[in-house]
């Protein structure tokens, strides 16, 4: 016969470790995103358009384009951590036609390197009519969904977990 204490801890030491498994994770996941987080670090920005022009800086950088698209014209616009960033960052890119516009997601090839650069390439078709670039950045938790990160670039709301990014577009 089995002793009331001994199927006690029987049952204790079974459901324990799940338990502190499940702990565990918690701990993790809210440990690497949230208030808690190191702060995302600021980028530069690097652009590069069809005019062969290129200017460079933390957020002053400008896009140069020719006013009528240029058949074959391409785009590069490289963002740069001063330092790396501490987990894993998501970008998405959208183009705005005034300042009060609707977000338009960028059609645009988006490559993100483990040490946090994020470049962005495409055909300057891609940026017709747009006066204005954003690129949101930060964890994926941070940012949340599309629809999140879109509402973060109509605000161009940047706090410590997320970075807007913005690179005005001139014409010549």
């Amino acid at each position: 016969m089995v002793s009331l204490p001994s199927a006690w801890k029987r049952h204790l030491v079974t459901a324990a470790g799940p338990l502190a498994l499940a702990a565990a994770m918690i701990v993790y996941v809210t440990g690497r995103s949230g208030p808690g987080a190191p702060p995302l670090p600021a980028y530069t920005v690097t652009a590069t358009g069809d005019q062969a022009a290129s200017a460079e800086g933390q957020g002053a950088a400008r896009l140069r384009l020719a006013r009528a698209g240029a058949k074959g014209a391409r785009f590069e616009i490289v963002l740069r951590p001063a330092t790396p960033p501490e987990g894993k960052v998501v970008a998405y890119a959208f183009t705005f036609d005034a300042p009060d516009a609707e977000p338009a997601p960028l059609d645009a090839r988006v490559e993100l390197a483990p040490e946090g650069v994020i470049r962005l390439s495409g055909a300057g078709r891609a940026l017709e009519g747009a006066r204005e670039l954003r690129v949101v950045v930060g964890e994926p938790a941070a940012i949340g969904k599309f629809v999140d990160a879109a509402a973060r670039a109509a605000a161009n709301a940047t706090d410590a977990d997320v970075r807007v990014v913005t690179v005005p577009i001139d014409r010549d």
